[in-house]
């Protein structure tokens, strides 16, 4: 019979989770781990088999507790509602009063070395999935309202993925809420609201367009 583990599972996922997320999973140690969980080095890799183990059980639950704005921001009705909701869903997680600066995922993948490469790489490819649910959102919705003007779905949610990782770049690196808001405003003066504004900003060609006539002026 199994004997019960001895120590609270989640209070070691949240101690690991909040050092992975400021120290990053590369320069966090297994001393560090041990120290900020209480755990002894046979327990900790019982439980998680290793530090890489324990790091994947870490980012379960930051998307859990910490990525919930994601579901929020695909559900907006337009593109423009969606683009906004997840841009400043990002800045709050990026810049929150009790929780590390930047992203726990994207400090991991930028400062992998070469025997973590196998983890990067999962990294990534949850990274490139959300992209992919993000253009699909946009396809879905672009009859609702229109992305920039020119731009696809696939160029739009390729831009926002950018964005992100570069939000989370700069919120490391000391870039104050207010700071990063100024950006997100910034992009956001490209995004349409609605299809009447590019009607408004565009009506066709001069010689194309009807003089009123007497009874109009």
């Amino acid at each position: 019979m199994a004997r019960p583990r001895e120590f609270d599972e989640n209070y070691v996922l949240q101690k690991a989770l909040y050092l992975f997320w400021d120290k990053g999973y590369e320069a966090t140690s297994l001393s560090d781990l041990l120290e900020a969980t209480g755990l002894t080095k046979s327990s900790l890799y019982k439980a998680f088999e290793s530090k890489e183990g324990l790091f994947r059980r870490v980012v379960d639950v930051y998307e859990r507790d910490h990525l919930g704005f994601r579901k929020v921001a695909l559900s907006k009705p337009t593109p423009r509602l969606i683009t906004e909701a997840l841009l400043q869903g990002t800045v709050r997680l990026h810049t929150g009063d009790n929780t590390p600066p930047g992203c726990l995922v994207t400090l991991a993948v930028l400062a992998c070395s070469a025997e973590a490469q196998p983890l990067s790489e999962e990294l990534s490819a949850s990274r490139n999935d959300f992209e992919r649910r993000l253009r699909e959102r946009f396809e879905s919705v672009k009859n609702a309202g229109p992305l920039p003007d020119g731009m696809t779905s696939s160029e739009a949610a390729a831009l926002l993925s950018t964005l992100i990782q570069g939000l989370a770049v700069q919120a490391k690196g000391g870039a104050t809420r207010r700071h990063l808001r100024q950006v997100v405003t910034t992009v956001l003066k490209s995004w349409p609201s609605e299809f009447s504004d590019v009607g408004k900003a565009y009506s066709g060609p001069k010689s194309l367009q009807k003089e009123p006539t007497l009874s109009e002026r």
